[in-house]
């Protein structure tokens, strides 16, 4: 059986958002269902060219010098890694319309593979606005446009935006991310204790777990908690993840009395679930969370901005509460 090529810029153990989880996720699933699967991404520091995790092999290729010399590099060995293992494989599956679905679309060209590329935002910075900013996710676009077989999109919104540049609309599969949701439970009754062991009893716990990025808009969210906190003392913020915004969290919490922990990054999320009330998500632009459905399973009271699959998931405030979506983007004053 002819294999997968999974390609994408970045890939765990290195702080990644809900694109790249969905990717291990998939490669996880498809080695154990018996389907050769291989994972390319970029090299970091520490990280090791080859490794076996799961019972499948990442592939992590060389890369020169920073910036846009690494990743021109990146994408000059990715292809020759492609070439070299051309009949490994018979279908390249790329996450993000970025630098990997580039090398994607024309190998599979060359080659005569077929091509899978999954989109994973939406709204300015989502996939195809970003891309349609400069020359070259122009080109990207086209590229996609022209030779991928399937594009994957995870909401109404992304494949609105993905027709709006001319990828055909019998080649665009709206497929919504999922977990197994019957690994998250709601026990009410290890709430405290996992309170307890988290040195948070008698807290009313606010959970978010994600990347601290600009776009997650989590300055809004612990302005919003400082204001909370003169009628509600008893909150407390949890912050699952980490990111190029961790510092400047940790400078906006360090006069907020000990009420927010930050947590890092986990591979196992469920104390924090078992220990939270509410999850929050105050992001400025979503596709479909997996720390939003892992919330729901989970049983959390969840609060979240209505952008992107956000609306979707709790279908517009059915299944939680909608925030009054925010119109700072990264960059600007929150």
């Amino acid at each position: 059986m002819n294999g997968v090529m999974m390609l994408v810029n970045e890939f765990p153990p290195l702080p990644v958002g809900g694109a790249e989880t969905q990717a291990e996720r998939l490669a996880i699933y498809m080695a154990g269902h018996g389907w050769p699967t291989w994972v390319l991404t970029r090299r970091a520091p520490g990280l090791a060219a080859n490794e076996m995790r799961q019972g499948f092999q990442i592939i992590r290729p060389r890369t020169i010098g920073s910036g846009k010399i690494r990743t021109l590099t990146f994408m000059l060995f990715a292809l020759i890694t492609l070439y070299q293992m051309r009949r490994q494989y018979q279908i390249l599956h790329a996450h993000l319309a970025f630098g990997p679905a580039f090398v994607a679309v024309l190998m599979g060209r060359l080659l005569g593979k077929r091509v899978i590329v999954k989109l994973g935002g939406s709204n300015s910075i989502g996939d195809v606005n970003v891309s349609r900013k400069t020359w070259r996710g122009r080109l990207r676009l086209a590229a996609i446009r022209r030779w991928a077989d399937v594009v994957v999109v995870l909401t109404d919104i992304m494949r609105d935006e993905a027709l709006s540049v001319g990828i055909p609309l019998d080649r665009v599969v709206l497929f919504n991310n999922g977990i197994d949701s019957s690994a998250y439970v709601f026990d009410k009754t290890s709430k405290a204790a996992a309170k307890e062991s988290l040195g948070l009893t008698g807290k009313t716990v606010l959970l978010f777990v994600g990347r601290l990025d600009p776009v997650k808009s989590l300055p809004t969210a612990l302005e919003a908690l400082k204001i909370a906190q003169i009628s509600c003392p008893s909150l407390h913020m949890l912050i699952v993840g980490d990111g190029p915004e961790r510092l400047l969290l940790q400078d906006i919490a360090e006069n907020m009395k000990g009420q927010v922990t930050f947590a890092g990054n986990q591979k196992d999320v469920q104390p924090y679930l078992r220990a939270a009330d509410i999850f929050v998500l105050p992001s400025i632009t979503e596709g479909i969370s997996n720390a939003l459905l892992e919330a729901m399973a989970s049983g959390l009271a969840c609060v979240a901005t209505p952008v992107g699959g956000n609306n979707e998931v709790l279908d517009k405030g059915k299944y939680g509460r909608m925030a009054p979506r925010l119109m700072c983007r990264p960059g600007q004053k929150h």
